[in-house]
């Protein structure tokens, strides 16, 4: 398998991006949540690619999940805690090598760093090589809507899977 997106999500918007980033490399490339993302299916890829929203300037724990799906108890649209997170799933992963990025989903302003750097960081521990440097994409603090993914700001999807393309022309995938 070329490429493998894995990703973290509670209310969609990083499963979106997920989604795009792998539209953007291209060819076989999957976007998969935590509880998909075998260490088998892992060592089979030429890049791997890894994703979660920000919490408190970096990866989601637990307790900051669990924080966030009782804000949402109310809410039409619930957090979605059935895979584990990104966090989480870094402890179950074992060594690897070749190229991998990091990206993270993250409201504008002061409190909406941390993510990827955190997952680059991780990665590296790990053995990967960092193909480029991570990337964010802006989300707003609150909507309207009670859509899945709809605190994405406009042109972000597009945006995610450019990045996506430059990623795999980075590694030399191909389509």
């Amino acid at each position: 398998m070329g490429a493998l997106v894995v990703f973290e999500s509670m209310y969609g918007n990083t499963a979106l991006v997920a989604q795009a980033i792998a539209r953007g490399i291209g060819g076989d490339a999957r976007a998969v949540t935590t509880d998909v993302a075998t260490p088998e299916l892992v060592s089979a890829v030429s890049l791997l690619v890894v994703g979660a929203p920000v919490h408190a300037m970096s990866l989601p724990t637990d307790d900051s999940r669990e924080s966030a799906a009782k804000q949402s108890a109310t809410a039409d649209v619930r957090a979605d805690l059935d895979h584990p997170s990104v966090r989480a799933w870094f402890e179950s992963l074992p060594a690897g090598s070749g190229p991998a990025a990091a990206f993270d989903t993250r409201v504008r302003g002061p409190l909406g760093f941390g993510g990827n750097r955190a997952i680059e960081r991780r990665l590296r521990d790990l053995g990967y090589s960092i193909a480029a440097p991570g990337e964010g994409f802006k989300v707003r603090m609150k909507s309207d809507s009670p859509e899945r993914g709809s605190l994405l700001l406009e042109g972000e999807l597009e945006r995610a899977a450019a990045w996506g393309t430059s990623l795999a022309a980075r590694v030399a995938l191909t389509s």
